[in-house]
């Protein structure tokens, strides 16, 4: 019995959650992100740590479900009509500061002898902030006012979008440099634009007055108008992986179509599930990078890591230098120095792909570690600033409310 797959799944699940929950513990002690404490976990229980998780399929299916749930309420919180608020400062420090991330990155790599798709590769990994965790860094540490701290959270969004578009494009990537046929092309491109029509048209139109009319009357309809947004966001991510894409894509799309008091339900209901699959989605991501790789490729994982941390606090220095926040340039900078999220869903579609699969887990991994403690150390350091209090919520404004209820 005890040699049973279900025990076997069962066994690996309370692993991952008892590390979690450790690691998780002992890092909010020291007051650092507990998604690094999960990833460590993952790093120490997993197969290339101490081996106490062996199953492989079992983390890719874990990492799998919070990729999907976790950009789905990603896309949720983002409402699309925010975004023509949008100042063009933010839009000019993402830009300078991406570029500069991506160029630094790409240059090393390519001289460390990358070849030209595993540099472009670690550079993506790298190019995203974390918005949740800097969010969670500028928090505890008031080192920013509340309109600079609104200016960094907003230029980490557009990065979001900026990373979804290059998760589209990447399959496209993969099969140019492998020179196939310009119908083949064409056609990646044409699957591309069938999936963001498709989840426009249903998304923005149809799904949300579909989940506002079940949702009206009794709690049993609030519940199946919520099981029903799920299962779009599942249907969609299933859709995408159909036309060749990432799965997670198509659940962003779906959940940023979804708005307003809709959007707003559904975020308070998803809550729990969302939390518990994002600690097992650092869980796995940690389980997934080989510490012996770090042996192998020390020279190219150090100089990627270098030259991100550089790029990007350069970059983010000198587009603040051009804003109304000059002053507090410094500070940008080293706020925005965390990865996360994006870096392991970008590795993890470029492993699926072929890519690098020794480097870009590893690299992921220790840009979010590195990156994260240097601007938690650095923000703590740096002097708070005395007037507004900081404020860096995603989520809708307004309070959660069942669909149909105004």
């Amino acid at each position: 019995m005890s040699s049973s797959p279900e025990f076997a799944f069962l066994l690996d699940l309370g692993m991952a959650t008892i590390a979690a929950l450790g690691f998780s513990y002992v890092f909010s002690r020291l007051k650092l992100p507990v998604v690094l404490g999960q990833l460590v976990a993952g790093m120490i229980i997993g197969p290339f740590g101490l081996g106490l998780v062996q199953d492989l399929n079992t983390i890719n299916l874990l990492a799998s479900l919070g990729i999907i749930l976790l950009l789905f309420t990603v896309g949720l919180e983002l409402d699309p009509s925010e975004i023509r608020k949008i100042g063009p400062e933010s839009i000019l420090l993402a830009a300078v500061e991406l570029t500069a991330t991506f160029v630094g990155v790409f240059v090393v790599a390519m001289l460390v002898g990358l070849t030209y798709l595993q540099s472009v590769l670690a550079a993506l990994v790298v190019l995203t902030t974390s918005t949740a965790i800097m969010g969670k860094l500028l928090t505890e540490t008031n080192s920013l006012r509340a309109r600079e701290s609104h200016f960094v959270i907003t230029t980490s969004i557009i990065e979001d979008f900026a990373t979804i578009l290059i998760l589209v494009l990447l399959p496209g990537l993969v099969a140019a440099n492998s020179q196939l046929g310009l119908l083949d092309v064409l056609a990646f491109v044409l699957r591309g634009v069938l999936l963001t029509g498709v989840i426009f048209v249903f998304g923005w139109k149809i799904a949300p007055q579909i989940i506002d009319r079940v949702g009206k009357g009794s709690s049993e309809s609030q519940e199946t108008a919520f099981l029903l947004a799920l299962s779009f966001g599942f249907s969609f991510a299933l859709l995408s992986s159909y036309l060749g894409f990432s799965p997670a894509i198509g659940a962003f799309l779906m959940g940023m179509m979804i708005s307003g008091q809709s959007a707003a339900f559904i975020l308070k209901r998803v809550e729990p599930i969302k939390h518990l699959f994002i600690v097992l989605f650092f869980v796995s991501m940690g389980a997934l990078i080989n510490i012996g790789s770090l042996l192998t490729l020390t020279l190219p994982i150090i100089a990627i890591l270098v030259a991100s941390m550089i790029g990007k606090f350069t970059g983010a220095w000198a587009g603040t230098k051009m804003s109304f926040a000059r002053k507090d340039s410094t500070r940008v900078g080293v706020s925005m120095l965390p990865r996360g999220e994006f870096s392991f869903v970008v590795a993890r579609e470029g492993t699926a792909l072929g890519i690098a699969s020794q480097l870009l887990f590893p690299v992921a991994g220790l840009s979010t570690l590195i990156g994260s403690i240097v601007a938690s150390i650095g923000l703590r350091l740096a002097h708070p600033r005395p007037a507004e209090a900081v404020q860096v919520a995603r989520s809708p404004a307004a309070e959660a409310k069942p669909p149909g209820e105004s």
